[in-house]
């Protein structure tokens, strides 16, 4: 009995997710305007967002490690790898601690100016990093 509902879970989720994949594909012309729309507005959207950003940040950070092993090993070479890992373990640490301050102080802004920006970037391990050069 309870095997008969996870395969019809399992193949009722698989048919809407095929489904709904070209609903969910489809393209915006106009980027400004979602962005715009997807902006935090208010004081309690803005700390809301600022609290997501640092608990995110903090259970993302691992990921720092094997993204700065990839990134110095494209621009270093070999010995980006050694090179990688370190800085990998820096920015963890880095990317943990500023998650814990935006978690905690997420009701109070970054600065006196109101302004809810992140602490530094990119804002979350995912986003591409600045390039680097030699």
């Amino acid at each position: 009995m309870c095997n008969k509902f996870f395969v019809v879970a399992i193949l009722l989720t698989t048919f809407l997710a095929v489904v709904a994949s070209p609903v969910l594909a489809t393209s915006v012309d106009n980027k400004d305007y979602v962005d715009e729309v997807l902006e935090p507005e208010g004081y309690l959207e803005k700390s809301g967002y600022k609290l997501v950003r640092g608990v995110t940040n903090i259970v993302t950070s691992p990921a720092e490690i094997p993204k700065q092993i990839v990134i110095t090993t494209q621009n270093r070479g070999a010995i980006g790898t050694v090179l990688g890992l370190f800085k990998g373990v820096g920015m963890t640490i880095l990317r943990v601690s500023a998650g814990a301050w935006e978690t905690v102080t997420f009701l109070l802004p970054n600065s006196l100016d109101g302004d809810f920006s992140p602490m530094f970037k990119p804002e979350y391990v995912w986003d591409p990093s600045a390039p680097t050069h030699r």
